[in-house]
């Protein structure tokens, strides 16, 4: 389900999107419950990508953000990938259901993610994750 949108030019790298993409997200990690010195890697919530977010400057920007990055690296291969990029590609049919969205009649940046954020509550409701 989408939880983040972000819009960028189309020759924008992916890599480079993370931390805009994980700061937009509705779900924050949530805070330690007890402070400690060194935070624990494992103890952070995860979030899943494909290739293009699997490199360290990428881990860097999702640990800023509070999130362990689940990526492969360049030349890896990891049980579960094709379905990680299976999820990426659904998302995006999920959005071609909106004519707007999809045609993107809207030439101005913020009003094209205002209807893609609309797109995604939708999609949302519609999955029955939401009553």
């Amino acid at each position: 389900m989408p939880l983040a949108v972000v819009v960028t030019k189309a020759g924008a790298n992916d890599g480079c999107q993370t931390h805009k993409v994980l700061a937009a997200l509705v779900v924050r990690a949530p805070a330690p419950e007890v402070p400690t010195d060194t935070t624990d890697e494992r103890g952070r919530p995860t979030a899943r990508a494909d290739g293009a977010y699997g490199n360290e400057p990428s881990r860097g920007r999702a640990g800023s953000q509070g999130f362990r990055l689940y990526a492969p690296g360049r030349g890896q291969k990891r049980p579960g990938v094709g379905k990680v990029r299976n999820a990426v590609e659904r998302c995006h049919n999920f959005f071609a259901q909106f004519g707007r969205v999809r045609r993107r009649r809207d030439r101005n940046a913020r009003n094209y993610l205002g209807w893609c954020q609309m797109a995604a509550c939708v999609i949302l409701l519609r999955s029955g994750f939401v009553r």
